[in-house]
């Protein structure tokens, strides 16, 4: 057996370090064109221009919901950016190079290596504009020239993916992936460019038998007022941040009948501002919710399948009983939220996609009145519960209860963010 003296591959897990930056992520973009830049750090951030000289943002360039936007690209906005969290005991920063050129199709952001006579799949890498949820038209050049899908050798999906039937020699170039859409009145493109190199190699087929190891990071951080604990990997003494990405836009879906998001009671202050105030601007998750996320004139099914399919989680928001008696007829009527759960509990009991949680707010839910899918779910995991009001006197109390709920919340979501997992993309 192998002692410990013989592996040569080591790995640690370790607490962040102060001003922890990684190297940076380079964007090429074209001028006149849409861009959309994210910082991977949650709360509140600031951005700065990282040339040396001048910290301000370029004109043309402005900060939405955390983000860098580009209205348009210019090429003076070839540059430096930096993204930045700073409290008393640590500072992260994220740095970004953008590359401007003058060409309607920007030079590649990847390479993509493709064996003849296979097919090939290509990702439209767009995800920040993807989470518009604006209108759009996708389309697709090769060496900037017009790609026509005929559903046969070349075919296109709504999610601007490009699937290549049999790949040729001939098939080899720059593919750029062109998003049509609407801001503030005006008409913008955003494009995305990759470089496909085809070799002519005989295939290899897999084995039949893989040996996985999971490697699982775990730290005990004892008691701190710190709500902020960041956990990574460290291999060979270089920082690991290379994390697969799933292809989910959202972290979670928020499932709450329309009756009670109408109303002004707890169940729609919780969905609509404690929910995002909390996981959305602290904590950087991504939240899909009916009512605010949805565009309007969707066809209600469609769009509902569609967003669940594209979260990670399914947060099922419940009343207590006796607090809206319409909740009751939603489930009875096959309604909008009927549709939600079916949807993602169907997913989640036959394939655990995406994953339940349920929270029970201001009381306890009459669950009788739901169908045996949740009543299976609150047997085999519970739910958590949130008061608008607590009884207690004590503030601190009440300190300690409301943040013991938000920290057990966050042990049911997805570890890494969908809008960390997208900028790694």
């Amino acid at each position: 057996p192998l002692s410990l003296g013989d592996l040569r591959l080591f790995f640690s897990c370790a607490m962040p370090l102060s001003d922890h930056q990684g190297e940076a992520d380079t964007y090429h973009v074209s001028a006149g064109h849409l861009f959309l830049l994210s910082c991977p750090i949650a709360g509140e951030i600031k951005w700065s221009r990282g040339d040396a000289g001048d910290e301000s943002l370029p004109s043309g360039v402005e900060v939405r919901g955390g983000s860098l936007w580009f209205l348009p690209v210019q090429m003076t906005h070839s540059g430096s950016y930096i993204c930045e969290r700073r409290n008393q005991t640590k500072l992260l920063k994220r740095r970004f190079r953008v590359l401007v050129s003058g060409s309607n199709c920007p030079d590649p952001s990847e390479e993509i290596l493709a064996t003849k006579e296979t097919s090939e799949s290509l990702q439209c890498k767009q995800n920040e504009i993807f989470r518009l949820n604006l209108p759009r038209k996708i389309r697709w050049t090769k060496d900037c020239q017009q790609v026509q899908p005929d559903g046969e050798s070349v075919s296109l999906n709504t999610n601007g993916l490009m699937r290549l039937v049999e790949v040729s020699e001939a098939d080899a170039g720059k593919y750029t992936c062109h998003i049509d859409v609407t801001v503030d009145g005006r008409n913008y493109t955003a494009a995305r460019s990759v470089q496909m190199t085809v070799k002519n190699e005989q295939i290899c087929h897999s084995p039949s038998a893989w040996f996985v190891s999971e490697l699982h990071c775990k730290a005990y951080t004892g008691f701190s007022e710190d709500e902020e604990i960041d956990m990574y990997w460290i291999i060979n003494g270089t920082y690991a941040d290379d994390i697969i990405p799933d292809g989910k836009l959202y972290d979670a879906y928020v499932s709450v009948g329309q009756s009670a998001m109408l109303s002004l009671d707890g169940v729609a202050c919780f969905a609509l501002r404690l929910l995002p105030e909390e996981l959305e601007q602290k904590h950087g998750y991504s939240l899909f919710i009916r009512g605010r996320d949805d565009r309007p004139g969707e066809a209600v099914h469609d769009a509902i399948s569609a967003a669940v399919r594209q979260c990670r989680r399914l947060l099922i928001i419940l009343s207590s009983a006796g607090k809206s008696k319409e909740t009751a007829q939603f489930w009875e009527n096959h309604s909008q939220l009927t549709y939600e759960q079916k949807v993602g509990l169907h997913d989640a009991l036959m394939r655990n996609d995406p994953k339940v949680i349920l929270v029970e707010v201001d009381g306890p839910v009459d669950y009788s009145q739901l169908p045996e899918s949740l009543r299976y779910i609150k047997r085999t995991q519970g739910a958590l519960e949130w008061k608008n009001s607590f009884a207690e006197t004590n503030k601190l109390t009440q300190m300690y209860l409301k943040r013991n709920f938000w920290k057990s919340l966050r042990c049911h979501m997805p570890a890494v963010p969908a809008r960390r997992l997208q900028s790694i993309a």
